[in-house]
């Protein structure tokens, strides 16, 4: 895998003039920058986590992993303490940042920039960050967590659309977009337990194959579109199943993004169709790792009580 260049932009004539009076500002905090980046270096520091700083079976953050008498780390895909009883179909999890502070209002502002000019500027800064981990794995296909398509409708964009068809421009892997659809709508993850996030997108996703959207589509195939649509609109309560996949997933190692990563429930679910379908391996990048509603809740409370014993 060839790891295009990432900040790329050919030096026009007419750029200076440009620059002149749109001078370039960093998307965060609107501060006035000398080169092409886009980002300042304060922001970059507050957006990422170091390398080597999170875990690389849940992208949870941790100290950094301890070196042998070889000097060789010690950090392995095992898992930290907090995901090693937890069984993922996934291998590997390639993250940004904590979902907090600067990360958490980038992402935020995604949701309604349908531009798409953020989440190809965190994207961005996402793959020159984590470069070494891109590398260590041997991509065939980037394939997106779908939204369902009436909340894609109402809201116009979703983030890990653009990242992943971002990252498959840097990296140079193809893109599925629409290798997973969304059976049904779910409730939002962010305030269920993970017992009940689990339950919540369990048997929401399947596999279907690609359509080619080009200007010479039939009628016919758009009529077949239209009326599974309509099929997956009266079986919002049924259990879905893989009706149809594209034999090429078998044997390939996907990358399989989404914008944030929690408990893995959604991940995890779409995870087992594509190893039903036959997927060797596969690595899920998101922007950020977020911490639960009820897990930052429960955390807090301990945090209390440490300190009422304490006084």
């Amino acid at each position: 895998m060839q790891l295009c260049s990432v900040f790329h932009s050919p030096q026009l004539p007419f750029r200076y003039f440009f620059d002149l009076f749109y001078p370039p500002v960093c998307p965060l905090c609107n501060e006035l920058m000398e080169n092409d980046e886009l980002f300042c270096n304060e922001c970059v520091a507050k957006l990422s986590t170091p390398d080597g700083w999170f875990c690389k079976r849940c992208g949870g953050k941790r100290q950094p992993p301890s070196h042998n008498i070889l000097g060789k780390t010690s950090d392995t895909l095992l898992g930290c303490s907090r995901c090693r009883a937890i069984k993922f179909r996934f291998r590997r999890v390639i993250v940004l940042g904590e979902y907090e502070k600067e990360l958490r209002e980038l992402i935020l502002r995604m949701k309604t920039d349908r531009s798409g000019f953020l989440a190809r500027a965190v994207t961005q800064l996402l793959v020159r960050q984590r470069a070494k981990e891109f590398q260590r794995i041997k991509l065939d296909v980037i394939i997106p967590v779908p939204m369902y398509w009436f909340r894609r409708w109402s809201r116009g964009v979703n983030s890990p659309d653009i990242l992943a068809e971002e990252l498959g421009r840097l990296l140079n892997v193809p893109v599925a977009a629409h290798c997973v659809r969304r059976t049904r709508p779910t409730e939002v993850q962010y305030l269920l337990s993970a017992h009940n996030r689990a339950s919540n997108v369990a048997n929401a996703f399947a596999l279907k194959k690609q359509l080619n959207w080009s200007k010479n589509c039939s009628k016919d195939r758009l009529k077949d579109w239209l009326k599974n649509q309509l099929k997956n609109w009266f079986k919002l309560g049924a259990n879905s199943e893989i009706e149809s996949f594209d034999s090429e997933l078998s044997g390939k190692n996907v990358l399989l993004v989404d914008d944030i990563f929690t408990t893995g429930s959604t991940c995890n679910e779409i995870a087992k169709i594509l190893r039903a379908a036959g997927v060797r391996n596969i690595t899920v990048c998101a922007f950020a790792r977020a911490i639960g509603f009820y897990t930052q809740r429960r955390a807090n409370l301990l945090e209390n009580l440490a300190r009422k014993r304490k006084f």
